[in-house]
């Protein structure tokens, strides 16, 4: 519950409508303290069968957020099986990421995204035998964290910017609050999303380019700019997945899905539901500002 999905799902989870009774699992070694008094804590162990189904008692839903590398099959097979045994009625998948079906995707290696596709497969087989139902949630990269952070391309207080190939890929992302709410509504009206992945993106044109001219516009500052070869990126990522240098691989391949206008798979729109989960996207301009906001008001700085 504490990792970036958890944190925001909380949050969206005590300020819903709808009241929910929130039972966060959590690790004999964790030190998570929920911020809400609203929210249980429950000290499972995730290797034992019957811990994990004492747990899950009486739950009506599972939400899976462990981070992509912790999803292993046979971590997540031991958990679906225990809420299958309590009797839990919906499984919420930890995917939380793109097209997992994709070609692209399936190249990374389970060190970096974990086993989701499997997962998917195993919940789709228990849920064809009526013995659980399951949904996932994907939304691209999250768009706040993508483009504070840097992976966007953007070094924001030095205004520099890493522009990938020609800068026109079109890419589905969404922030992280917008995904927490479209869960929410997911769980509050569980019946449009069951036995389904639903995809959608909370921004709506986003390209590099298109990046850089809001972030010009919303700061009043020109950025530096350099272009970047991502087919060369591209084949140092396969390079490195050769040599078994897992973490190089993964970042040279999360760069090419994201902005390789030939062989990337960032624009999933032909699989987008957002009217499903009540997800209504913005351009590209309003999303920036929002995100500089948000860093703002959170104290980590301005950036004009």
């Amino acid at each position: 519950p504490g990792g970036n999905v958890g944190r925001a799902l909380i949050t969206a989870l005590t300020t819903s409508a709808t009241t929910f009774h929130i039972t966060a699992l959590i690790r004999p070694t964790s030190t998570y303290r929920p911020p809400y008094l609203a929210i249980s804590t429950l000290t499972t162990d995730f290797t034992s069968s019957p811990s994990l189904i004492s747990a899950l008692r009486d739950q009506d839903a599972l939400v899976c957020c462990v981070p992509a590398s912790a999803t292993s099959f046979d971590n997540q097979k031991l958990l679906i099986d225990a809420a299958i045994e309590a009797g839990v009625k919906l499984f919420f998948a930890s995917e939380f990421v793109g097209d997992v079906l994709s070609a692209h995707y399936e190249i990374f290696p389970k060190e970096w995204v974990g086993e989701k596709v499997r997962v998917r497969r195993y919940l789709e087989e228990k849920a064809r035998e009526g013995q659980i139902c399951w949904t996932a949630l994907n939304g691209g990269p999250f768009f706040d964290m993508w483009l504070l952070r840097g992976p966007a391309g953007f070094d924001i207080p030095a205004r520099k910017a890493k522009i990938y190939g020609s800068g026109t890929n079109l890419s589905c992302q969404t922030p992280l609050p917008v995904l927490a709410l479209a869960i929410v509504k997911m769980l509050t009206s569980p019946h449009a999303i069951l036995n389904r992945a639903i995809y959608i993106s909370g921004v709506k044109g986003v390209t590099q380019n298109n990046l850089l001219q809001a972030l010009e516009e919303e700061t009043g500052a020109f950025f530096t700019v350099k272009r970047v070869d991502v087919g060369r990126i591209k084949e140092e990522a396969m390079a490195a997945l050769e040599r078994g240098d897992w973490k190089a691989a993964s970042r040279g391949l999360t760069i090419n899905a994201q902005f390789n206008e030939r062989q990337g798979s960032a624009d999933f729109w032909d699989l987008v539901d957002n009217e499903v989960v009540g997800v209504e996207a913005v351009g590209v301009r309003e999303a920036v500002r929002e995100a500089l906001s948000k860093c703002e008001g959170e104290g980590r700085g301005g950036w004009s």
